[in-house]
């Protein structure tokens, strides 16, 4: 009797044993495989280096006339939508026209071109190509004729500023052969015509819009008006600038029989005595360009 009970006993032992080896065998060979998850460390991106621009100019330039200029006078003019820079200069002889020292290369601010040539005063000039809006200024547009000297030439006619040997100023469209014709000493390519004879030559406001502007013009004695407006709103939503009509206006109004639109927008510069007279809209301050219209 006591046989069987240990028979019984170690069969279902053996049993038990049996059953717990299948069953683990069978969780093993079920059990699920652990996830392998790559760990994601999120790292701030390094902030994108900021372009290297140079410092705005609305300083002094470095070269400052040694005595206060003499016949010339500054005035301001405040308009509904723009303020207005005006320069008279007596005698039209001292106003000359000048090309960078890096033509091709690079352009120079009006500060620089006052400091180059120890003028009194100087405004922006003329036509340039600004590769990429990279505001270098270096390739000058079209004919420039510097106190006698032609340094750029064109093969047809184009619109023109300049001054003759005894100081006339002039606008049209002139050829190089024509201009030489005439006796023109000063020159540059630029437009258009806003006065002429006396006559306003704008219809209405122009075609160009509002905007920062600079021009030159003459009285009938003489004097040279050289013109910078503000504008883009740099100094309140009133102040969005000049059209052509308005500088052709206002230019008759002071007395000009012959005027003439200037290069304006950014490169729109007055320096004067030694002083940044107007505040460019250009972001860098001061753009640099091909040509300008200085005073000695």
């Amino acid at each position: 009797m006591i046989a069987r009970k240990r028979v019984a006993a170690l069969a279902l032992a053996l049993y038990l044993a049996l059953v717990g080896c299948i069953a683990s065998y069978v969780y093993r060979w079920n059990e699920p495989q652990p996830r392998v998850q790559n760990r994601v460390v999120r790292v701030a991106s390094p902030a994108p280096p900021s372009p290297q621009l140079d410092l705005p100019v609305f300083g002094a330039p470095t070269y400052k006339p040694a005595e206060a200029p003499s016949g010339m006078r500054l005035s301001v003019i405040h308009e509904p939508t723009f303020t207005a820079y005006v320069l008279w200069v007596r005698d039209p002889r001292r106003v000359e026209i000048v090309e960078t020292r890096y033509p091709g290369v690079v352009g120079e601010t009006v500060e620089q071109f006052v400091n180059d040539w120890h003028a009194v005063a100087g405004i922006n000039g003329g036509s340039f190509t600004d590769t990429n809006w990279r505001g270098t200024g270096g390739l000058v547009q079209g004919i420039v004729i510097s106190n006698g000297r032609v340094l750029q030439r064109a093969s047809g006619s184009e619109p023109i500023v300049g001054f003759t040997a005894e100081g006339r100023l002039l606008s049209g469209t002139y050829t190089l052969a024509e201009l030489q014709a005439m006796g023109v000493t000063q020159a540059l390519m630029f437009g258009p015509t806003l006065v002429q004879g006396g006559v306003n030559q704008i219809q209405g406001a122009g075609d160009w819009g509002y905007a920062p502007r600079t021009a030159i013009g003459q009285t009938a004695d003489g004097t040279v008006i050289l013109m910078v407006t503000d504008g883009r709103e740099l100094h309140g939503p009133a102040d969005i600038g000049a059209s052509l009509g308005d500088i052709a206006r206002l230019m008759i109004s002071l007395g000009a029989v012959t005027a003439a639109n200037l290069d304006g927008g950014s490169s729109a510069t007055l320096v004067y005595d030694g002083r940044l007279i107007n505040q460019p809209t250009d972001i860098l301050g001061e753009r640099y360009i091909g040509t300008a219209v200085i005073v000695k």
